[in-house]
């Protein structure tokens, strides 16, 4: 069994692209060209732009149909164009150019493709994917008003995987809602909402309201990773988003480029059983019956008390308790506080910002709280169960004693407070209770966690993402690192599924067939090193698969052995996740919930 990776399989012919395209580098004398700099959307001024390609620095990259006359053009084009003159024009040879370059070039020009949904545009040097869909629309004074405009943006790396990236365009209307202290609102390039459902370029003199590239404070937009339970949603969908894209650049550039994904084959899978998911609930059971459940309603009015009896008939179906219903929270039981979201109270005697010291407490806030389901409810039970956990500094959610450590296991995690790296340290004990301390990074004191401080700044220098290290009683450490890449399902096979009103995907055949990237637990090796990815449990799934499946290397440090069977049963839980794995082993979560409350 394999599975597929954002990392491209590609074949690219550099030769025949050379023959039907020019490329050409602009430089800028400047220190660097201004991210929204006009010149990066030249291309609404010049047909024979195919594509612009932009990052950052002094240098863009251009891709033209192949002629003769096209530096000419560039140079007459940069006379018109405020700072032109500052710009020198370079042709590039396609065959010294990196592919990661020249395949996102390709993918750029993609930028006029404009199906019956999905559009795509190449704006300021990006590619940027729209769907009516996804417009956020509403009205002020009876008239009709876009507010918003979320976009998929498309990117290869300098490794060449695949990146997805939700990009939200907001109206002008909506500045007052959006901070701007490192970039003034009239630095930022200005773009209009055009006839086909995408944006374009403001152009001088143009008058029309504008949106820019920000997002409003506190606020964000998601996209479901894949849905397949029809052919439109699964269209709306980052996977049928990719594979509309890939499909048709392999349409437009037959014989001279094609994109796929690699493979990878699977040395070791989990996957959740009902056991493990009877005995998760039948813990989590135990508990409750033993400190009982507290539901505050600090709203009261005739809304929210129909609200909390309509929790507490969730928990009497799910967990089999009856809860106590009050006004204050209960010192010896676990408190479920509902109140207003963070909008309705300004900032203003804001019950979120309370600490309750000593007492385990978790806010539903009644406007969010919209999906009544027993997922949503059982991550309020997990959260309020940790609090407890934390407080009490004993694991009681998962049986440790079960994984059989004779000795502690220490588990380290950075956090960033106030601007100021911090390192956080919990070592658990083989009967489950817990120390956290906070280690500092200093030369005057050296004890056993030294090192694993060490690790993070260490892969800060190497550009490296370090989501937590484990130090196991014999002083060996895994680092748990990202990778940035993620699965892929077979898109191709599940969008003509789709596209014949086939949607059962769901059964045990189908779903190892198309759907096995995503799901459950599985690892693999690749030059010498160890990787595995937690996906969505796969027995009795839904049709929609909110997040992708990340892939993270497990790495031994000082070439200490990776223990990863000690690890698998840290993550073959379901109470992080709101009824989904957890990706890395779950103290790192309890570790999470610790830093919230001391930034509180």
């Amino acid at each position: 069994m394999s599975i597929k990776t954002n990392s491209l399989d590609y074949v690219i012919d550099k030769q025949k692209i050379e023959e039907k395209y020019d490329i050409f580098c602009l430089e800028t004398s400047e220190k660097y060209i201004k991210r929204g700099a006009y010149i990066l959307d030249v291309s609404v001024m010049c047909n024979d732009i195919k594509a612009i390609k932009f990052e950052s620095g002094r240098k863009m990259l251009l891709l033209m149909s192949k002629n003769l006359d096209n530096k000419r053009k560039l140079k007459e084009l940069l006379g018109e164009v405020t700072d032109g003159d500052k710009f020198s024009v370079l042709p590039v040879a396609i065959s010294e150019l990196k592919d990661h370059l020249l395949i996102q070039l390709l993918l750029n020009a993609l930028g006029s493709y404009d199906s019956e949904f999905l559009k795509c545009n190449n704006l300021t040097g990006h590619l940027y994917c729209f769907h009516p869909y996804w417009i956020k629309r509403g009205k002020e004074k009876k008239e009709d008003i876009i507010w918003q405009v979320p976009c998929l943006e498309i990117t290869v790396t300098e490794k060449l995987y695949v990146n997805l990236a939700v990009r939200t365009f907001t109206s002008e209307r909506l500045k007052k809602k959006i901070s701007f202290t490192k970039r003034k609102f009239e630095d930022y390039p200005k773009y209009i909402f055009s006839a086909n459902n995408t944006l374009r370029r403001r152009l001088k003199g143009e008058e029309e309201t504008c949106f820019i590239l920000r997002q409003l404070d506190d606020r964000k937009t998601t996209l479901p990773f894949l849905e397949f339970q029809s052919l439109s949603k699964y269209e709306q969908s980052k996977m049928g988003v990719l594979n509309a894209v890939i499909t048709t650049f392999n349409d437009k550039y037959e014989g001279i480029c094609r994109l796929g994904f690699r493979k990878e084959p699977i040395t070791q899978r989990v996957d959740y059983s009902k056991t493990v998911q009877r005995e998760n609930i039948k813990r989590i059971k135990n508990v409750l019956n033993e400190k009982g459940i507290h539901i505050v309603d600090q709203i009261n009015d005739a809304y929210s008390d129909i609200f909390c009896e309509n929790i507490r008939t969730l928990l009497r179906q799910k967990y089999e308790i009856e809860t106590t219903l009050g006004k204050r929270v209960s010192r010896d039981k676990l408190n479920i506080v509902l109140i207003h979201n963070a909008e309705y109270y300004n900032g203003v005697n804001d019950p979120h910002d309370k600490n309750y010291e000593g007492v385990a407490v978790q806010h539903i806030t009644f406007e969010n709280f919209s999906d009544s389901s027993e997922f949503a409810i059982a991550t309020v039970i997990h959260e309020v169960i940790i609090k407890k956990d934390l407080g009490e500094k004993k694991i009681s959610l998962f049986d440790w004693e079960k994984l059989g450590f004779t000795q502690p296991v220490s588990f380290g995690m950075e956090a960033e407070m106030d601007d100021v790296k911090r390192y956080l340290i919990m070592t658990v004990r083989p009967d489950g209770t817990f120390e956290i301390k906070e280690q500092e990074m200093t030369l005057f004191e050296i004890n056993e966690y030294t090192e694993m401080i060490e690790i993070f700044e260490q892969a800060r220098t190497d550009s490296e993402i370090v989501k937590g290290v484990i130090r196991f009683a014999d002083g060996s450490m895994n680092v748990i690192k990202d990778t940035g890449l993620f699965t892929i399902p077979e898109i191709d096979i599940i969008g003509n599924l789709l596209a014949e009103g086939d949607n059962k995907l769901r059964g045990r055949v189908r779903r190892e067939e198309l759907l096995a990237s995503c799901l459950d637990i599985k690892m693999f090796e690749k030059d010498e090193k160890k990787y595995y990815c937690v996906g969505t449990i796969g027995e009795g799934m839904h049709p929609k698969i909110q997040r992708g499946c990340v892939i993270r290397k497990l790495e031994g440090f000082h070439e200490a052995p990776v223990k990863f069977e000690k690890m698998l049963p840290m993550m073959n839980v379901s109470f992080v996740h709101n009824g989904q794995l957890t990706v890395i082993p779950f103290p790192f979560k309890y570790l999470r919930e610790y830093i919230n409350a001391i930034k509180m």
